[in-house]
C-alpha cells in the first residue's frame, strides 16, 4: 500500500472510531438524564377546600420507587417514571391523599387531591441530596 493509501485508511479507522464514541455517548447519556434518586421537599399548598394551607414533606427516591425517609406521620409511596412522571400518594391518619406531576432536573410540580375531605391543591419538589 502507498503512503497516501496508509493515511487514507488512517483516516478512515479515526472517523469510525470517532462515530463510534459518539454512539456509545449517546447511548450512556439517557441513562444520567432519568436519574431521580435522592432525597426531595415537597411544599404542598391548599388551593381547594378545609385541609391545611401548607404542608412540608420530606420524600425518599431510590430506583423510581418512592418513599418515606424517616420515621414520619405521613406515609409516602409511589413512583416516577423514566421520563419522570410523578404517581405518589401521601398517607396519614386514615386520608390518603393521591400526587400526579413531573420530575426534571432536580424539581418538579404537579397536583394533588383529597377526595374524602375535598381538599386539593399544588406542589412543588426540589431535590435536596
Amino acid at each position: 500500500m502507498t503512503p497516501a493509501g496508509y493515511s487514507g485508511l488512517a483516516a478512515a479507522l479515526i472517523c469510525a472510531a470517532s462515530i463510534h464514541a459518539a454512539n456509545a455517548r449517546s447511548k450512556v447519556a439517557p441513562a444520567k438524564k432519568y436519574n431521580y434518586d435522592g432525597i426531595y421537599a415537597v411544599d404542598i399548598v391548599t388551593r381547594r377546600g378545609s385541609c391545611d394551607r401548607d404542608y412540608r414533606w420530606l420524600i425518599a427516591v431510590s430506583g423510581g420507587r418512592i418513599s418515606s425517609p424517616w420515621d414520619t406521620p405521613m406515609e409516602a409511596s409511589g413512583q416516577i417514571s423514566r421520563r419522570g412522571i410523578v404517581h405518589l400518594a401521601f398517607q396519614r391518619f386514615g386520608q390518603v391523599a393521591t400526587v400526579a406531576g413531573k420530575l426534571a432536573m432536580g424539581s418538579g410540580s404537579g397536583t394533588w387531591s383529597l377526595p374524602t375531605m375535598q381538599c386539593a391543591g399544588s406542589w412543588r419538589a426540589t431535590r435536596q441530596g
